[in-house]
């Protein structure tokens, strides 16, 4: 994991964490819808310490949301 978690910017990539509201991962593609409504794909070459990232910011992760979902549904 990069020394700074809490950073709002992650090595390689553009955008700082405040921007960003939702991701989706396949393998090693992200999908990110950004708070102005832009949707931007980003291949990080540690796909691991990114999703770190994004979860330590609390950027939604699409699936995760979608399980839990199902789960409630379920009950």
């Amino acid at each position: 994991m990069n020394k700074d978690a809490s950073s709002h910017f992650f090595p390689e990539f553009r955008h700082p964490s405040p921007e960003l509201i939702r991701f989706l991962q396949a393998d090693k593609l992200f999908t990110i819808l950004l708070k102005d409504g832009s949707v931007i794909h980003f291949e990080p070459s540690n796909t691991r310490d990114f999703k770190k990232w994004l979860l330590c910011h609390k950027i939604e992760d699409v699936k995760d949301s979608a399980r839990k979902t199902r789960s409630a549904d379920t009950l």
